[in-house]
């Protein structure tokens, strides 16, 4: 299911007790996937941003939905029996390097013209 929400190899989350989260621009859009599942996106953008099992004090976060992921320190992985022979690869996959020059997919492109996350305070969040 989550490699399917996040339409990736897996669904990179952290958890956090629902009672102790503030959405600090707005509120997420969410869908039901199944039964007292909710999924939360950016209603604007479509950005994946949680799971919660409604029955759960805890709700997981798509870490990259953070200002600053790296600052996450992760615990334990979930949900192994559907991992994908693809991610024992990333390790042994050439690297093009942080530098936009080295980036054969275009990313320098992407950033300049993206409005995935506008996140400034000159954006008109809705409310």
């Amino acid at each position: 299911m989550c490699q399917k929400a996040a339409g990736n190899l897996f669904g990179a989350r952290v958890g956090v007790l629902v009672r102790d989260l503030t959405w600090t621009r707005g509120q997420p859009s969410k869908f039901y996937s199944s039964e007292g599942i909710a999924r939360g996106f950016c209603g604007d953008c479509g950005t994946p941003l949680f799971y919660h099992n409604e029955e759960s004090e805890r709700i997981s976060i798509s870490i990259g939905a953070f200002d600053d992921p790296s600052d996450i320190a992760l615990a334990f992985e979930l949900g192994i029996e559907g991992k994908l022979p693809q991610t024992a690869q990333l390790v042994d996959l050439p690297n093009f390097g942080s530098s936009e020059e080295d980036d054969p997919e275009g990313t320098a492109l992407a950033r300049r013209t993206s409005h995935q996350h506008p996140d400034n305070d000159t954006y008109d969040w809705p409310t």
